[in-house]
Order: C-alpha cells, then structure tokens, then sequence
C-alpha cells in the first residue's frame, strides 16, 4: 500500500505545482488520474475483501521479530528453494534471501502486496521469484522449505496437499497457526511470558 499513497501524493505535489504556473488543463488531467488511482485502489480493497470473506487469509505480514526468529533457529541449506505461500509483501523471503543463499519463490494471490513485493524486488541485488497465482493451483514438489502465516481454514486445506506433493524431509515452517492431524516436529516460542500463540509460537514440520 505504501507505493500507492507515494503515488498519491506525488500526483498531488503535481497538481499543486502546474496549479501554481496556471497550466489549468495539465492540472485537471494530473486531478483526473489522482480519481482513476482512487478508483482502481477501491476495486482492489473490495476484491480483497471479498477473497478474505471467502476464506483466504488477509494480508497481515509476519512481524520481524517472527522472520528474525525464524533465521536463528532454522538453518536454511545452500542453493534450497524455498517457497512463501501468501508471500504478502515478500519480506520473509527478502530477509532469507540476504542472509542464505537459496532459491526464494513467493506466491501471492492479492494484487496490492503482490505489486508492493515486485517493487521492493526492483532494487534487490539477489532477486526473488514472485508469482501472481493461488499456490493452491501449483505443484510445491520442488520445497525444502515452506513458509506460510495462514488462517484456520486454508491450513487445514493446505495439509492434505503438502502431505500429497512435498518430498521427504522438506520442512513447513507456519507462523501461529497449526495443522489439524499434523504434529509439529518442534515449536519454536519468541517470549515465553506471552500467554497467546499469535505472532509468537512458529510451527516447524518435517515431511516424512
């Protein structure tokens, strides 16, 4: 979302400035595309929310203190590909992909984080692979590592798949959320003193 208000408000400053040397009809089409940008981004929250009514889970990022604890206590191999489902802005990725060098693939189905991570992709030296697709739709055979912040209903979809596609020994690593018969192999907990799992307990699970 913060490359669209950049945009906003680059427009304006655009708005105000041909306003200033009365170039009036270059000012009304900078106006016009200001309402268009609104528009567009209005679709975009309505669909959003419509996929979310549907079951998919929202875009809420992983903290970095959650991606940070990840990294300590799971030691990513070299040249692994590692796949983010629901890849949001793609941080998770970014972060790995800085300290290990590995194959990082994100799947985002929701256009606004979707184009954020594309942006954010533009001025990475070790770049990521970003698909625009319902990773429920594409085969994860390829994963020695999964990483997902999911809800309820999409885990317990998700774990018939992974069971079904995944090679042996890949891990599947989720943040706050657990699979219905899968056991996790280890729990990791960020701070103790905090009675709720969300954004503090990460779910570690090997494939057999």
């Amino acid at each position: 979302m913060i490359p669209f208000i950049l945009i906003f408000v680059l427009l304006i400053f655009i708005t105000l400035f041909f306003l200033n040397l009365k170039l009036y009809l270059v000012a009304l089409t900078s106006s016009l595309l200001i309402l268009f940008c609104l528009f567009i981004v209005l679709l975009m929250v309505i669909r959003e929310a419509i996929r979310t009514f549907k079951g998919n889970a929202p875009y809420l990022p992983s903290p970095k203190r959650v991606i940070n604890k990840i990294l300590e206590e799971i030691d990513f191999k070299n040249k692994a590909v590692v796949l983010e489902l629901g890849c949001g802005d793609a941080r998770f990725l970014r972060a790995v992909r800085k300290k290990k060098n590995v194959i990082a693939i994100g799947y985002e189905y929701f256009i606004v984080p979707y184009i954020t991570a594309i942006l954010h992709n533009l001025f990475l030296k070790n770049k990521i692979k970003i698909h625009y697709q319902d990773f429920f739709k594409t085969n994860l055979a390829e994963a020695d590592y999964i990483f997902c912040f999911l809800i309820t209903e999409e885990m317990n979809k998700l774990e018939e798949k992974l069971k079904r596609e995944l090679k042996s020994g890949a891990l599947v690593i989720s943040n706050s959320f657990t699979f219905k018969n899968w056991q996790p192999e280890k729990t990791i907990v960020i701070n103790k003193d905090k009675k709720t799992g969300f954004n503090n307990k990460i779910y570690v699970y090997r494939q057999p």
